[in-house]
């Protein structure tokens, strides 16, 4: 496993420049989270989905917020909660994410879904199955609460929510936008 770098230790609010990131409660309680460097190695953009043209990020940050399953109760309710509305982007395995965008800034936030194959297709899984872990959901409508959770165990310390952000962006907004989901897509 690697090591995490601890950025921050103890904080409520992780502040990016377009989006601040709390996670809340039902009773809109802040929960305490570390801000730990991202694992991520790898910042081409692809220009038109061309694999021939990619180009090297070079204005843009990445950090994972991680919450200590020690601090949250099994079974309650928890919130990603944002400063501003983000929306539904994209999703890949195991994994969902939301993202906001604008003139020349775009930002990505992707939570971890380690059951949405028993979500999507409970009928492929055996009648004893339980889901572990934890589950995220994504909320109908979008908004500053767009994402919920909840704690299932505690057999892995830590829940990782991984962010990206790329600024300076002229040209090609939507390969940008693509770039940040992927710098996320880590969990």
């Amino acid at each position: 496993m690697k090591e995490d770098k601890v950025l921050e230790s103890n904080v409520t609010v992780l502040r990016t420049p377009l989006v601040d990131i709390e996670i809340v409660d039902e009773d809109e309680k802040n929960i305490s989270f570390d801000i730990v460097d991202s694992w991520n190695t790898s910042h081409g953009v692809y220009i038109n989905n061309d694999e021939n043209h990619i180009i090297e990020a070079t204005d843009y940050e990445e950090k994972q917020i991680r919450i200590r399953t020690d601090s949250l109760e099994i079974g309650k309710k928890y919130y990603v909660k944002t400063s501003v509305p983000i929306e539904s982007r994209d999703s890949d395995e195991h994994l969902f994410t939301y993202g906001l965008s604008t003139e020349d800034n775009t930002f990505a936030i992707s939570f971890p879904d380690p059951n949405d194959e028993f979500k999507w297709f409970p009928e492929d899984f055996k009648k004893g199955y339980k889901m572990f872990w934890y589950d995220f959901n994504g909320e109908a409508p979008s908004g500053t609460k767009a994402v919920s959770f909840y704690l299932i165990d505690r057999e892995k310390e830590y829940i990782y929510i991984a962010t990206a952000w790329i600024w300076n962006i002229h040209d090609h907004m939507e390969n940008y936008e693509s770039a940040a989901e992927v710098f996320t897509w880590i969990v």
